[in-house]
């Protein structure tokens, strides 16, 4: 039987066994100011493409990565990498080459967005990224498998990635424009010594909000539109 103690996060009680442990209670203690409400979190993160230029400090990076990792993996192989930039000059040249992939995609590959949403936002993003105080690539071991396998094993992570920015009042935006193009992967993988054994699956930027940005707000399809129960097509009694 397990003694079901608890520990508070945000608005969640979560059990542990045998009450609180020390080790819980002084992960409870080191979180402090970052605790937010699971749910509020999920309903509130968006892509967020207008950043500060101010500096994110080092504890909240290494929060976000700690949460990252604990991502889980096919079979906990837990087979990614992933390269934290805050150097300027190769923030610079990493928003170069993502401005040459959005707009070889442009002129090429149909990305046409044209629209009201893009040109307020979009298009001031994929111009300042290489602005924007920390930029992280999530890479991934490169396999043969079946892609949806290997996804799971990195997207998961990104997603626990996003919530955490959102958990510390932190802007992220997941970004693949340069996965897409094999020239501009290619470009970033010189750019930062990451080996050919590595598959770069996102560019996301992190930093506090910019002029106009807000959480929250997020159109969704209603679940009637997207679930079914026990059969296709039948929904909720």
């Amino acid at each position: 039987m397990y003694d079901m103690g608890s520990v508070a996060i945000g608005e969640i009680e979560v059990p542990t066994k045998g009450g609180v442990s020390s080790e819980s209670a002084h992960s409870r203690a080191s979180i402090g100011r970052y605790i937010m409400d699971l749910f509020e979190a999920m309903h509130t993160q968006r892509a967020i493409r207008r950043y500060k230029p101010d500096p994110v400090p080092d504890e909240d990076i290494t929060k976000i990565l700690k949460a990252t990792v604990h991502a889980p993996s096919g079979g906990n192989r837990q087979p990614w990498h992933f390269v934290v930039v805050r150097d300027a000059e190769l923030r610079k040249k990493l928003g170069e080459l993502y401005w040459g992939a959005t707009e070889y995609a442009r002129e090429n590959l149909g990305l046409h967005k044209d629209t009201p949403t893009y040109n307020r936002s979009g298009y001031d993003f994929a111009q300042h990224i290489g602005e924007f105080p920390v930029h992280i690539l999530p890479c991934i071991e490169t396999g043969s498998g079946d892609p949806f396998g290997r996804g799971s094993s990195i997207y998961p992570a990104i997603q626990n990635m996003l919530l955490a920015a959102r958990a510390l009042g932190l802007g992220s935006c997941y970004t693949s424009n340069i996965r897409n193009l094999p020239d501009y992967e290619e470009a970033t993988r010189k750019l930062l010594g990451i080996p050919n054994t590595m598959t770069i699956a996102a560019l996301i930027p992190i930093g506090y909000l910019g002029e106009g940005e807000h959480f929250g707000g997020a159109k969704r399809k209603p679940l009637e539109e997207v679930v079914s129960y026990d059969q296709w097509g039948q929904h909720a009694p």
